[in-house]
């Protein structure tokens, strides 16, 4: 039963993370993506840490990405200001 509610979770925060990552590209919103980028990183993580192929050790890249993305789409705003 544990592995299944682990399993649950870890999901939830994937789905969640990309929901989060389309609301913040919708509104331009950098908080949402960091956010996004933050509920995706325990799953990917675990994929990360467990992978043995390079495929799986690129999977870091995608949290990696939306915290680069929520950096430029927060000094953009800066500028804009």
């Amino acid at each position: 039963m544990g592995f299944f509610l682990v399993g649950i979770l870890l999901w939830s925060l994937v789905i969640v993370s990309i929901v989060l990552a389309i609301i913040g590209l919708w509104k331009r919103s950098w908080k949402a993506i960091a956010w996004s980028g933050i509920t995706l990183l325990p799953p990917i993580l675990l994929i990360f840490m467990g992978g043995q192929g390079m495929w799986f050790r690129l999977s870091i890249l995608l949290p990696l990405l939306l915290f680069v993305a929520a950096f430029l789409m927060k000094h953009q705003k800066m500028y804009t200001l």
